[in-house]
């Protein structure tokens, strides 16, 4: 990942960061060529539940999907850096309660034993439920969490696409030295469709 671009993004996203030895070194830690990653944030089954999430909401089809862009392991490192106390203690708490949620509505033992069609359907429960859904569902705590979690997840897997540096260069309109400018223009004549990059 392009660390300026990734930079500027955090700041555009959330309150801007100072540029520290830590940031910089989580951000070339997505472009790590080793298979063995220590999470920093989340514990490894934890991580391991998160990746899979990561995964089912952005697949792989014909572009990569979430794994293989190393999100997970971006989104470790964002949380760590980038996250008050506050706000990683939510999101770890979000995890958890969406872990618990999922082990009871399913009977398994431990995160661990849950696989991708276990999470697929938790998800689909939390991001697909229609109002009624949503409003039979108020006044339970843990679901109100685990919802929670699941569109935060969502929103924060979406970001750490959209600043991937493959996905910035190879799927959105890219110029690295912009040109011209043009006033009102259509945007499939301008880029065939596709958001710019930043």
């Amino acid at each position: 990942m392009d660390r300026r671009k990734a930079l500027r993004t955090i700041g555009f996203g959330t309150t801007a960061i100072t540029v520290t030895p830590t940031v910089v070194g989580m951000l070339q830690a997505c472009q790590s060529q080793t298979n063995t990653f220590t999470p920093i944030h989340f514990s490894k089954e934890n991580f391991s539940v998160l990746s899979q999430l990561m995964d089912l909401i952005i697949p792989e089809t014909d572009i990569p999907g979430a794994i293989d862009l190393k999100l997970p392991e971006f989104l470790d490192g964002f949380i760590d850096v980038v996250m008050n106390e506050k706000a990683k203690q939510k999101v770890t708490e979000g995890l958890d309660q969406f872990i618990a949620v999922s082990l009871k509505d399913t009977g398994k033992s431990s995160a661990a034993r849950l696989d991708r069609s276990d999470l697929d359907a938790q998800l689909a429960k939390y991001l697909k439920a229609d109002q009624q859904q949503q409003n039979s569902a108020q006044d339970d705590k843990a679901y109100q969490s685990a919802s929670a979690f699941a569109n935060q997840l969502r929103s924060m897997t979406i970001n750490a696409f959209k600043t991937n540096e493959y996905i910035g260069e190879n799927v959105m309109a890219y110029a690295p030295i912009p040109g011209e400018q043009k006033g009102c223009v259509d945007l499939m004549e301008a880029t065939g469709g596709k958001a710019w990059s930043l």
